[in-house]
C-alpha cells in the first residue's frame, strides 16, 4: 500500500511540474513556449521566429572516468527589424554555472546580461560545456522587442 501512494504521488508531481504555466505580462504561456513582449504587447507563441538558436559543437572529450562532454558555442541572432534585448534561453539540461560564458544560468534559464541588445540581423555569442555527446536542447523563453 505504501508503495502505491509513492508511486501515485510522484505521478502527481510530474503532471504538476509537466503542466506549470509561466507568466508573460497577463498572460500566462504553456512549457516549451516562449513570451514575446514587443513594444509593451505580450504574447506566447509556440515558435520563436523573432530569434534563432545555432548550436555549434566545437569540441568533446572524454574524461578520466570515461564520461563525454560537448563543448557548444550558441548563435542567438535577430531577425527582426528592431533591437532585441532582455533575453532569456531556456533548456531542460542540467547544466553547470561554472561551465557557461556569455549568459547567467538561473536554474534551467540562461539570462543574458542586461548590457545585452542584439541590433537587427546582428548575433550574441554564447557557450557551454555539456556532459554528454550531444547539444543540449535550448528555446526562447523570453525577449523583449524595442520600439
Amino acid at each position: 500500500m505504501k508503495g502505491l501512494i509513492t508511486i501515485l504521488l510522484f505521478a502527481l508531481l510530474a503532471i504538476s511540474f509537466s503542466s506549470a504555466h509561466y507568466q508573460c505580462g497577463r498572460y500566462a504561456c504553456l512549457p516549451g513556449h516562449s513570451c514575446i513582449c514587443d513594444n509593451g504587447v505580450f504574447r506566447c507563441v509556440y515558435v520563436c521566429e523573432e530569434l534563432t538558436i545555432t548550436q555549434t559543437i566545437a569540441n568533446s572529450w572524454i574524461d578520466g572516468e570515461k564520461n563525454p562532454s560537448v563543448q557548444v558555442n550558441v548563435d542567438v541572432i535577430n531577425h527582426t527589424h528592431r533591437t532585441i534585448k532582455d533575453i532569456v534561453i531556456a533548456t531542460d539540461a542540467h547544466l553547470n554555472s561554472g561551465q557557461i560564458w556569455g549568459a547567467q544560468l538561473n536554474g534551467f534559464y540562461l539570462n543574458f546580461p542586461d548590457y545585452v541588445s542584439i541590433a537587427p540581423g546582428q548575433n550574441h555569442s554564447i557557450g557551454y560545456i555539456n556532459k554528454g555527446t550531444h547539444a543540449a536542447h535550448l528555446w526562447v523563453q523570453h525577449v523583449y522587442i524595442s520600439a
